[in-house]
């Protein structure tokens, strides 16, 4: 695996752990709700990978520009819902003594 390979496994994990994290905190936990987050994952995940996919399998050189911009996308994102999820996390926290 190279080094594009474990950076999108890292990125992608990040997202999923972020999204699990904004998933723990809501108070009825659905179905629903998680088939949201898990194409919302999806939605995200899959261009980015394909993507990879496409800028691994060209023989020509690129000038990475799609790739860059995939990633920078998904790491906004991924900083967004982290940022959201520790906040959601910290005030709920505050209500509930139990963590």
């Amino acid at each position: 695996m190279n080094i594009v390979g474990i950076i999108t496994f890292l990125s992608l994990s990040l997202l999923l752990m972020s999204l699990l994290l904004i998933y723990s905190k809501f108070h009825h936990q659905t179905p629903g709700k998680l088939a949201a987050i898990i194409v919302f994952f999806l939605l995200n995940a899959v261009p980015l990978v394909y993507i990879v996919y496409t800028e691994q399998s060209i023989d020509y050189a690129s000038n990475f520009f799609t790739l860059g911009s995939a990633f920078m996308i998904v790491w906004v994102i991924t900083a967004v819902l982290l940022l959201f999820g520790i906040l959601f996390r910290v005030r709920s926290s505050q209500e509930d003594s139990f963590y």
